[in-house]
């Protein structure tokens, strides 16, 4: 049993950190009482009235005046919400599937390269981390790319980074296509630069 921490157009991914505004109501009751449980509540995307049914086990640190970051620790899925002063959620880990090496390792290797090489285009900061865990690829990369909170909450509920990376390479393949439709165009470039 953690707090639930409710999302409002933000969707927090295993190994990201997001900055959350310190406000009144139950957002900060959960803060609150996420010290009794070694800091830990459970971060998930509010839907209308209803939060999405997985969620990501989060770290709550860097308290500063206003604000506080999570740091998204584990995937998992929520089982039974109880209110009382606070509301409490009952959630269980949603691990990743196992990947043999032989057949995440090229997939991750193109996602890594492809994805690096829009970033270039760009002129952004790739920033992936260098190991061999497609899962953590996955997660880094869903979250570089500024997709929209509902498709992020789609990326977080797909069990398999096999097929999360396949998706994202989709994703990806779609970037480069309007990249290189829009190039004529860059110098009218707004601030976004995936759009």
């Amino acid at each position: 049993m953690l707090p639930l921490y409710p999302l409002q157009g933000l969707v927090l991914l295993p190994g990201e950190r997001c900055a959350v505004p310190f406000e009144k109501g139950e957002p900060r009751t959960a803060l609150a009482r996420a010290r009794d449980h070694g800091g830990a509540v459970v971060a998930s995307l509010v839907d209308g009235e209803s939060v999405h049914e997985v969620g990501v086990t989060a770290i709550v640190s860097d308290s500063a005046e206003g604000e506080t970051s999570l740091r998204g620790v584990t995937r998992c899925r929520l089982v039974s919400l109880q209110s009382d002063d606070a509301l409490m959620v009952r959630a269980e880990r949603f691990p990743d599937q196992e990947v043999a090496k032989r057949r995440g390792g090229p997939v991750g290797r193109l996602l890594q390269a492809r994805y690096g090489r829009l970033c270039l285009r760009l002129g952004r900061d790739a920033a992936v981390p260098p190991s061999g865990d497609l899962s953590a690829l996955t997660w880094r990369i869903t979250a570089g790319l500024g997709m929209p909170p509902e498709q992020q909450q789609g990326f977080l509920n797909v069990p398999d980074p096999l097929t999360r990376a396949r998706l994202l390479l989709l994703a990806v393949r779609e970037l480069e296509r309007r990249e290189r439709f829009l190039r004529r165009w860059a110098h009218l470039r707004s601030t976004n630069p995936w759009n």
